[in-house]
């Protein structure tokens, strides 16, 4: 009964962060959809609005991130029929757009569209319109999943390893985590480079109750070089940054 409950709580999660891109342009509607997957979110991408129109009516998103220069007929005319109907009419809806007019945005704007961008977005950009959105704790720094051996204080408990790394922190899995509130010195590698961070314990987790299940627990940087920042900086940014490498396809 606990693993059905388990996975109905997943299930729901995974409804939550669910994401429709509409977008005529294979290349972007590639490159937006798999930014949105590395940022955690499940996402389908469409082409047109009566793709998205049938989609839509079988599934109801979290969220519409769209172009407005679509075959047939525009992302305006989607984000009009969105709002015009009950049921729908509280969708989010993220425009981006290569149009620069200030009085397309302004015509957006007044048709209820929350979040209006122009085209080329940075990972950043989006990240945080998608956290603003749709989470109930936005975030406003870019964090990825990964696998980084760190060492705390010199002394390993076991094998550690950085699974999420942000911006400004951390999440350590480790089966020894230290008190909240402690402050500890992290050593990790990237691309050959050994990182050296002052880092303080925000909280921890016991088996089953971290991200992806982990135990450990979440550091915050305190003392970190400008030099050793900016490559992590870089090396998030290159974890979430699609290849557009190949052509786009459904899912």
């Amino acid at each position: 009964m606990a693993e059905q409950q388990g996975n109905a709580g997943d299930e729901q999660l995974r409804m939550k962060r669910f994401v429709l891109v509409v977008d005529g342009n294979p290349r972007d509607a590639l490159a937006t959809g798999m930014l949105l997957q590395n940022f955690g979110y499940t996402v389908t991408s469409v082409k047109s609005v009566d793709e998205a129109l049938e989609f839509i009516s079988i599934a109801v998103p979290s969220l519409i991130v769209t172009e407005l220069l679509l075959p047939g007929r525009s992302g305006y005319e989607l984000l009009t029929h969105i709002r015009r109907e009950p049921n729908l009419a509280d969708i989010p809806v993220i425009v981006q757009t290569g149009l620069p007019d200030i009085q397309t945005e302004e015509l957006c704007r007044g048709a209820g569209c929350t979040i209006y961008l122009r085209k080329p977005v940075s990972p950043e950009t989006l990240y945080r319109s998608v956290q603003s959105t749709i989470e109930p704790t936005p975030r406003q720094n870019l964090r990825v999943s990964t696998y980084l051996r760190a060492s705390v204080d010199g002394s390993g408990q076991g094998v550690e390893l950085i699974t999420v790394l942000s911006d400004n922190g951390m999440f350590i899995k480790s089966l020894g985590p230290r008190p909240v509130g402690s402050t500890h010195t992290v050593s990790f590698m990237i691309n050959r480079r050994i990182i050296k961070v002052g880092a303080v314990v925000l909280y921890t987790y016991a088996f089953g109750e971290g991200p992806y299940k982990d135990p450990g627990m979440g550091m915050k940087f305190t003392d970190v070089t400008p030099g050793d920042h900016e490559l992590i900086r870089q090396f998030i940014r290159q974890q979430v940054t699609p290849p557009i490498d190949q052509p786009p396809s459904r899912s």
